[in-house]
């Protein structure tokens, strides 16, 4: 295995660094690669040595280690998976709070007028009329403060 080139995407499963930062690497020159068209090739001893001077506890040894950091890649995507799906409920979560506040806080007021008057008084409206034809006055649409009699 140690002779076998591999491709970028296939080293960044063995080691501890993604595709592209090895393709950089690769360009660069700090990593040996060869270049084949479009694509870079290493092999492993050649990541051995990058990685004894950058990262020495890191070097590639046995085929245990390859799978080892696979895993931890695919726990990375799990944990990234896990926090957008956390955020999108507390987002939610809020929202359906913040709903229910506000329904809440308008039905109150709806239920208080309703008591006082047997009829919805929008905020909108200040005055409503009674049926001796004068206006019960109501303050934001949910106290009534007092009546007011038309002259004849």
């Amino acid at each position: 295995m140690k002779n076998k080139y591999l491709s970028m995407a296939e080293a960044a499963k063995i080691c501890p660094y993604e595709q592209d930062y090895l393709s950089l690497l690769a360009r660069r020159g700090d990593l040996r690669a060869e270049k084949n068209g479009r694509n870079w090739y290493t092999k492993v001893e050649w990541l051995n040595e990058y990685l004894e001077k950058k990262k020495p506890n890191a070097v590639i040894e046995e085929k245990e280690k390859h799978e080892h950091g696979e895993e931890a890649k695919i726990n990375k995507k799990e944990k990234s998976l896990f926090r957008l799906i956390w955020v999108w409920l507390a987002i939610t979560t809020a929202v359906v709070l913040v709903v229910f506040f506000i329904f809440g806080k308008f039905s109150s007021r709806m239920n208080a007028i309703e008591k006082q008057s047997g009829q919805f008084v929008p905020e909108e409206i200040l005055k409503v009329p009674d049926e001796q034809g004068n206006f019960d006055v109501y303050s934001k649409g949910t106290m009534k403060i007092g009546k007011e009699e038309v002259s004849k």
